[in-house]
């Protein structure tokens, strides 16, 4: 029973070795979080922070809100060149963008440009992260940065989708906590089952980037979880072999995860405000 060892990822992307620190820092309901990235390393950046380029700088998009701290070079073709480079998730593969500021930008388009994300072709993305949205940043240079997000923090009631299949996402507010606790954790309603052992095919699945992979977690729901441990247990993400998942791989503050949903669409509502 439960016999099965940890799993390294379905839907992975093929990365390298990565170690990061996120610290949040607000005053009000501004704030800005600092995510460190090693050298030819991968991060999961989450939108925690509210900002963009529309009038009330609300939507997310990634050349407003994912502009400092990276690395650029005028150098074509991007791919081969120091340039960061951002993964976005849109539900079956990647579409994959690189960082130029505005001096770069301008001397490999040939004319002026705004610093940004652009294709390898040099159209900009319109990619736009809102609340609970995740995506991959590759630090493709020989050196440690740090990225630095700047925005208001997220107060009060937020309501996303969870949709079937893989979502790239993190939790809403800026906090490191149980992905099921009440108030901004996932939702409760989740796809869940007693059976032993789980699967994908029957409990909802979380896979947390450890490093050089990513360690796979099934939800259960209270009810689930004391059937199949066979004794009162909490709802919760937990291993196959029946540990539930260690506090150190909870998400921090900005760093994303994979969640994989069965059946339709349920809706994600998140509460916070800053204390």
């Amino acid at each position: 029973m439960k016999t099965k060892t940890l799993l390294i990822a379905a839907a992975a992307l093929a990365v390298g070795v990565i170690s990061s620190q996120a610290q949040v820092y607000s005053q009000n309901v501004v704030g800005y979080m600092n995510t460190t990235i090693p050298a030819n390393g991968f991060q999961i950046i989450g939108s925690q922070l509210i900002g963009g380029s529309d009038v009330n700088a609300t939507n997310g998009d990634i050349n407003a809100t994912l502009l400092t701290g990276l690395v650029s070079s005028p150098n074509d073709p991007p791919s081969s060149s120091s340039n960061s480079v951002v993964y976005v998730w849109n539900g079956s593969g990647y579409a994959k963008y690189f960082y130029f500021n505005q001096a770069d930008a301008t001397t490999w388009q040939g004319s002026p440009y705004p610093a940004g994300w652009y294709t390898d072709a040099g159209i900009s993305a319109n990619v736009y992260l809102s609340q609970g949205k995740s995506a991959f940043i590759q630090n493709h240079s020989g050196s440690p940065m740090t990225v630095t997000v700047v925005g208001t923090v997220f107060q009060g009631t937020n309501v996303s989708t969870i949709n079937p299949g893989y979502n790239l996402v993190n939790l809403q507010a800026p906090v490191s906590t149980n992905l099921v606790v009440a108030g901004y954790g996932l939702p409760g309603n989740l796809t869940s089952s007693p059976l032993d052992p789980p699967d994908q095919a029957h409990n909802d699945t979380l896979y947390a980037w450890s490093g050089s992979g990513y360690a796979k977690f099934y939800f259960f729901n209270q009810a689930d979880a004391t059937t199949w441990e066979g004794t009162p247990s909490p709802a919760g993400f937990y291993a196959d072999n029946g540990a539930p998942m260690p506090s150190s791989l909870y998400p921090t503050a900005s760093q994303g995860f994979f969640l994989y949903h069965i059946g339709s669409p349920v809706s994600w509502t998140n509460s916070f405000s800053v204390q």
